[in-house]
C-alpha cells in the first residue's frame, strides 16, 4: 500500500530524511492560525503538494500531507471531534445529505472562530493508499453535477469506527487526470478527478501505481483531507 506521502510525491524512507523536509518546508510556509504557542503553517510546493504542520514553539507537533485542490462538494456542519479530525455532512444543490464524512481539516484551527453555522464549497483530496482500476465507464458516469451514475459509492468508514479515523472507501468514475513532479524531491505523482456518488474528489497517488485515465472505473481506500477556503477569508 502506498504512504500518505508517497502519493504526493514526498515519499522518504529515513526519519532524518523526513526530519530535514518538515524543517525546510515550515521555514517556507505560510501561517494560517497562531494561539499562543501553537502554530498551523501550510507549505505547497509548485506541483501542488502540501504539508499542514502544526508546531507549539519550536516542536513540529502534527504533519499532514494532502494538495491544493479545487472543491468537488458542499460541506455542512463540520465538527471537531477527539484526534485533531472532523465529521461533517456533504449536501446536494437541495441541502439533501449525500453522506457523512470523517476527514483532516486544513482550517481545523480556524473552525471554533467561525460564525456558524458553517457551509460551503469544500475540495476533498483522498490519498489512494490503495486503488485498483476495475473497468471501463459505461458512458453514463459522465461528471454531472448530480453525480447519479449508477454504481459509484462512497463510504466514510472511519466515520463508523469505534475511533474516529479520516479514511474511506470509494468507488468513482476518473474524469481528468494530471501527472505532476515535486521540485524538492524529483517524484512523480498522479492528481486525478474522480466522480463519485454525488460529489467529486481529488485523488492522488504515486505516477503509474495504478496508471489512470479518464473514464476508468477505480475502487478506492485511502486517507482524506478535507479544505474549506471560506474559513480564511
Amino acid at each position: 500500500m502506498a504512504s500518505n506521502l508517497a502519493c504526493i510525491g514526498l515519499d522518504v524512507w529515513r526519519r532524518s530524511d523526513f526530519r530535514d523536509m518538515v524543517a525546510v518546508a515550515r521555514s517556507e510556509a505560510e501561517t494560517i492560525a497562531k494561539d499562543g504557542e501553537v502554530g498551523v503553517h501550510i507549505w505547497t510546493d509548485v506541483s501542488g503538494a502540501r504539508l499542514i504542520i502544526t508546531t507549539e514553539g519550536d516542536l513540529v507537533r502534527v504533519v499532514t500531507p494532502t494538495f491544493y485542490a479545487a472543491p468537488g462538494a458542499v460541506i455542512s456542519e463540520p465538527q471537531a471531534v477527539d484526534g485533531g479530525l472532523v465529521l461533517a455532512e456533504l449536501v446536494n444543490a437541495q441541502d439533501e445529505v449525500i453522506t457523512e464524512i470523517a476527514c483532516q481539516l486544513e482550517e481545523l484551527a480556524l473552525l471554533g472562530s467561525a460564525t456558524p453555522p458553517v457551509e460551503g464549497p469544500v475540495s476533498v483530496v483522498v490519498l489512494g493508499n490503495s486503488v485498483r482500476v476495475t473497468g471501463r465507464a459505461d458512458g453514463r458516469a459522465d461528471g454531472r453535477a448530480d453525480g447519479a451514475a449508477p454504481g459509484l459509492a462512497f463510504e466514510p468508514t472511519g466515520a463508523y469506527a469505534v475511533s474516529t479515523d479520516a479514511v474511506a472507501q470509494l468507488t468513482g468514475v476518473v474524469l481528468a487526470v494530471e501527472q505532476r513532479t515535486v521540485s524538492r524531491t524529483g517524484q512523480a505523482f498522479t492528481a486525478a478527478r474522480v466522480q463519485t456518488d454525488g460529489f467529486q474528489v481529488t485523488l492522488c497517488v504515486p505516477a503509474g501505481d495504478p496508471t489512470l485515465a479518464p473514464g476508468d472505473v477505480v475502487e478506492v481506500q485511502g486517507y482524506v483531507v478535507a479544505s474549506i477556503p471560506a474559513l480564511r477569508d
